[in-house]
């Protein structure tokens, strides 16, 4: 897989704590030798994570449509009448919350 190399800032506390256990953990058992490792390990994970959870809702959301259609389009708009108070555009529109 191709790497592109970006700049990223991280409060040096936590930083020092991945070189704390990056140094701590024998290069055997670590997936990751380096902070850059590390972190796009991290990276990877919480990808995972919203890819699981987006799976769920996609998967909810087409069990509320069928389920209960009625339900599901009130449920819809009391969504969208919330967002619009609080300043929320509709990312279905390409466009992002406010």
């Amino acid at each position: 897989m191709a790497k592109k190399k970006v700049t990223i800032t991280i409060d040096a506390d936590k930083v020092k704590a991945i070189e704390s256990l990056l140094s701590a953990s024998s290069p055997d058992a670590a997936p990751s030798s380096s902070v850059s490792g590390w972190i796009e390990d991290a990276v990877a994970a919480k990808l995972e994570r919203a890819e699981r959870a987006e799976r769920a809702v996609q998967w909810l959301v087409e069990r509320a449509q069928s389920e209960h259609p009625g339900e599901w389009e009130q449920a819809l708009e009391a969504v969208r009448a919330a967002d619009a108070r609080h300043g929320f555009t509709s990312v279905e529109q390409g466009q992002s919350a406010a």
